[in-house]
């Protein structure tokens, strides 16, 4: 049978780009009737909305060298992008403390 990958697997919409760009639209249509701070604009367009476009691009990643049977890469790959996040939050974190400390 041939291999199920990102690309053909089975019920995947023909343009996952609109479900990025309804939330979008949304957002987009707030910031334009609602009163929003400067830091709220922000936390919408950079937070909110460039969380879509960046997870979806590391999903279909993993999710193509799954289908390509490249295991130990995905794997590898969740685990460095997973735990560098983090430790970068906490090194973030800490240059904050250490610079209100001084």
């Amino acid at each position: 049978p041939p291999s199920t990958t990102a690309t053909n697997a089975p019920n995947t919409p023909k343009s996952p780009t609109n479900t990025a760009q309804v939330p979008s639209v949304w957002k987009r249509h707030l910031q334009n009737t609602l009163t929003i701070s400067p830091r709220g604009k922000l936390m919408l367009g950079v937070g909110f909305c460039g969380s879509f476009t960046t997870f979806s691009t590391y999903s279909l990643d993993v999710v193509a060298m799954i289908g390509r049977n490249e295991l130990l890469k995905a794997c590898s790959y969740v685990a460095a992008n997973n735990c560098g996040g983090i430790m970068a939050a906490a090194a973030g974190f800490a240059m904050v403390r250490k610079i209100r400390a001084f």
